[in-house]
């Protein structure tokens, strides 16, 4: 869970006490109340793991292509989950096998309309095909299929727009400052992906300092997220201000395809 040095398994952080991508991975596989795009069969399952009895919950999933534009929209509501009930095929979204492709996935689930659990998902109907005689010392001509995903390199650049702001509070392990921050996709056509927010020592005029300037005792609530156009995001992170060093906080937000901004916190 914890490795020393940074590697191809699934560590949930890195060397430097970062949080992974696992983490947050993780974190949303975790979650109580829970949507999940079946990989096998194409349809949505909803978990319920707490104690407690569900109800007044809704789901919409939504399928868009590269370009940000919704192809699909479906809806479901008056669900309601018994404590550790698994509900399957609840939706059915529709990714289009023509044209082959790369697809994103969203799905939402509310309770009494307020979101519980968001979760994105990147398809390919694309696959890659692989020569294991290249790869794995097979015999000739057997070959492996994966998917696809090298059109996510076409992203175009997506600007994001970003606010934060600071309060003192008295939290776990040292942290006495937390910090919210509200992302926000502008666009009307671009999908921003893989978005990925860092609280760093910076200057007064909220730009972050050269080097390694990312506060080590900084504990995200979410991050690495997706936002399709139009949408923002509010994440939380804790962190301690002795780690400041006398500098001043600042958010960087950067993504797949969206350039670095920062922004003083």
């Amino acid at each position: 869970m914890n490795k020393g040095w940074p590697s191809l398994l699934w560590n949930l952080y890195n060397n430097d006490s970062d949080q992974a991508g696992s983490y947050f991975g993780a974190q949303e596989a975790n979650r109580s109340l829970h949507a999940i795009y079946a990989l096998d069969n194409g349809t949505v399952t909803l978990d319920n793991l707490s104690n407690t009895t569900q109800s007044g919950l809704s789901l919409e999933a939504k399928v868009y292509n590269l370009a940000g534009t919704v192809l699909d929209d479906q809806s479901a509501g008056g669900i309601s989950l018994a404590s550790q009930q698994v509900r399957t095929s609840v939706l059915t979204p529709k990714v289009p096998s023509s044209p082959a492709g790369t697809y994103f996935v969203e799905l939402q689930l509310k309770r009494s309309g307020t979101l519980a659990d968001r979760n994105v998902y990147w398809l390919s109907t694309q696959p890659d095909v692989v020569n294991w005689s290249k790869t794995l010392g097979q015999p000739q001509g057997a070959v492996s299929q994966y998917a696809n995903l090298t059109s996510l390199q076409t992203l175009p650049q997506s600007p994001v727009t970003a606010t934060a702001s600071t309060v003192s509070q008295a939290g776990p392990g040292g942290a006495d400052r937390a910090t919210t921050v509200t992302i926000t996709n502008p666009s009307s056509a671009t999908a921003a992906f893989l978005l990925r927010a860092d609280i760093r020592r910076g200057t007064a005029s909220g730009q972050e300092l050269p080097g390694d300037s990312e506060l080590q005792s900084s504990i995200w609530q979410d991050n690495d997220i997706t936002l399709f156009p139009g949408e923002s995001q509010t994440l939380t992170v804790t962190w301690n201000s002795a780690d400041l060093q006398g500098s001043t906080p600042v958010v960087s937000v950067s993504g797949w395809n969206v350039p670095t901004i920062d922004i003083p916190a």
